[in-house]
């Protein structure tokens, strides 16, 4: 009897050992990744400056948008997927300049012009006074100059359509993240000053973390570099370099 009773709790012992490592294989089996994969994402640079190409600082730019993204590879280490990207609503902020100037003499006359969008704004006040030699004498011009600065509002939208996106490590939760991808940008009014254009060709790269909350639902915090600039199809071409973060909720199937 008591062999029997030890061949059994044997063999249970042996089925729970069994079974343990059988799903323990299974999760971790278990792949974190979509085929077909729907994201929305809000997005804001609070400034601008020479990163890569751009020109042009003191701009800020919010968005929101929505990418679809197609698995194309599949593999333990790594995943790559086509990316395609769509911003409807974009706001960028440019600096204007407004001046005054008060002549007193010769004569009490008043200049004023803006605000106007510039590359960069300086504010200034100051007495100015000089003297304007002729063949039949001189005069002597004076008065004040106040330079001041402000911000316009300006609408964009985006849209890339050509992109890539690359997740490490598709058995974790949390895995990194990097991208790429390239399109263009239209303005209701010239960015980012008057003599550039409306339409601008755009890019960005960057890298982040997702967290997978389900295997198919998953919310991604990333930083983003974007240039965009109208390769010289305008007057002026001044370009501007931004550095997004970026944060996105993900699902699919």
């Amino acid at each position: 009897m008591p062999s029997r009773t030890f061949r059994r709790a044997a063999v249970w012992l042996f089925w729970f050992a069994a079974s343990g490592h059988a799903f323990a294989q299974k999760q971790s089996e278990q792949v974190y990744s979509r085929l077909n994969t729907f994201t929305g994402f809000i997005e804001y640079s609070n400034d601008s400056s020479h990163i890569i190409l751009g020109a042009t600082p003191n701009r800020k730019i919010g968005g929101i948008g929505f990418q679809y993204q197609r698995r194309l590879i599949q593999h333990r280490y790594i995943n790559a997927y086509y990316q395609a990207e769509i911003r409807p609503g974009m706001i960028e902020s440019d600096p204007t300049l407004s001046n005054k100037t008060i002549e007193t003499s010769p004569v009490q006359t008043t200049f004023t012009s803006g605000p106007t969008p510039v590359v960069e704004c300086r504010a200034i006040d100051t007495d100015f006074r000089y003297v304007f030699q002729e063949p039949t004498g001189s005069t002597t011009f004076a008065g004040h100059i106040m330079q001041t600065c402000g911000r316009r509002t300006v609408a964009l939208q985006g849209f890339a359509p050509a992109g890539i996106r690359l997740n490490l490590l598709p058995r974790h939760r949390i895995q990194v993240t990097t991208s790429s991808s390239a399109g263009y940008i239209f303005s209701t009014q010239p960015v980012p000053v008057p003599g550039a254009g409306s339409f601008n060709f755009a890019f960005d790269f960057g890298a982040g973390l997702e967290y997978y909350l389900t295997l198919k639902r998953s919310v991604r915090l990333e930083y983003l570099v974007q240039h965009y600039s109208n390769k010289y199809t305008a007057d002026q071409n001044p370009g501007v370099d931004s550095g997004f973060v970026r944060l996105a909720y993900a699902f699919g199937h």
